[in-house]
């Protein structure tokens, strides 16, 4: 998990897609669908921040706002609240891999976040 304590969203950003750049693929279940963790290690945009040891939040089927249900999310709780618009964009950028070229325009232009990782997904 993705420790976010004192440090800002372009750096966390850096972080995750770096991750995910490294993973190589979307985080998927045996059905297709994305997923915060699975059981081989893999995570999506969102699941680098969250419990590795909470099985009830890595298997959760919902988007971002979904998951904002749970009262407690981890450590980084208070970070995806002040966040969440950015990080649902990251996650989407995760979900829906076809149109992440869609997605890390969105991170760079209203955001401003950028970094060589995002590209990097965007290409994979």
């Amino acid at each position: 998990m993705i420790d976010t304590t004192d440090k800002t969203l372009n750096q966390v950003c850096l972080e995750i897609f770096k991750l995910l750049v490294e993973q190589k693929k979307q985080c998927l279940d045996d059905k297709n669908c994305c997923m915060y963790g699975n059981e081989t290690g893999e995570h999506c945009a969102i699941g680098f921040l969250l419990p590795e040891d909470n099985e009830e939040l890595m298997g959760f089927g919902g988007d971002l706002a979904d998951l904002l249900i749970f009262d407690d999310i981890g450590p980084n709780t208070d970070f995806i609240h002040k966040n969440f618009q950015a990080l649902d964009v990251m996650q989407d950028a995760h979900d829906f891999k076809s149109d992440a070229h869609i997605h890390v325009k969105t991170l760079k232009n209203d955001f401003n976040i950028s970094n060589e990782y995002l590209d990097q997904w965007e290409k994979l």
